[in-house]
């Protein structure tokens, strides 16, 4: 069995609130096709627990799920705010050419001279585009840039470097 509380967690899902009387919940999915949730056996929350999910049908943006073994409104209530985690080794192959955001957390942050600007530890998205969170080099707080050109650039993950085009805008 995959220890999850030992391997780099990665979300998939969140229950964002209890939906009608027989135990359904209000998910919302970070997957690109939702359906894909049903290839991911165990689906786990931050303590190990295992869930089956099922989706039911789309509402808003988001889905009306079932949880195996919720049954009424007020279990599903104690599962609001619960998170769904895989692990890395879950996901499959990359294409040519095609990366995960998560295998670039801990890439150095270079500028297009190769001077080290930061480190990435994080991606962000709160509803216009993804965002990748810098550490900058020199210390301080952690700034966003959004990840499109001009401000990211290439990316080199044999190397682990992205290069970066630094905006003064992002980063007060």
């Amino acid at each position: 069995m995959t220890n999850i509380m030992s391997e780099k967690k990665i979300t998939i899902a969140k229950i964002l609130t209890a939906h009608g009387v027989r135990g359904f919940v209000k998910l919302r999915v970070f997957l690109e096709d939702p359906y894909d949730i049903s290839e991911y056996d165990p689906i786990r929350d931050d303590k190990g627990r295992s869930y089956k999910i099922k989706l039911k049908n789309p509402i808003k943006g988001d889905w009306v799920a079932e949880i195996e073994g919720i049954t009424d409104r007020n279990d599903a209530e104690k599962l609001r705010g619960l998170e769904f985690y895989i692990t890395r080794d879950q996901l499959p192959e990359t294409e040519e050419g095609e990366i995960y955001i998560e295998d670039l957390i801990g890439c150095d942050a270079l500028d297009k001279d190769g001077t080290k600007l930061g480190i990435v530890v994080d991606f962000q998205n709160f509803g216009a585009s993804d965002l990748i969170e810098i550490k900058p080099a020199s210390g301080g707080k952690t700034y966003y840039l959004p990840m499109i050109e001009p401000y990211v650039g290439e990316i080199d993950i044999e190397k682990r470097t992205i290069i970066i085009e630094p905006a003064e805008e992002f980063m007060a």
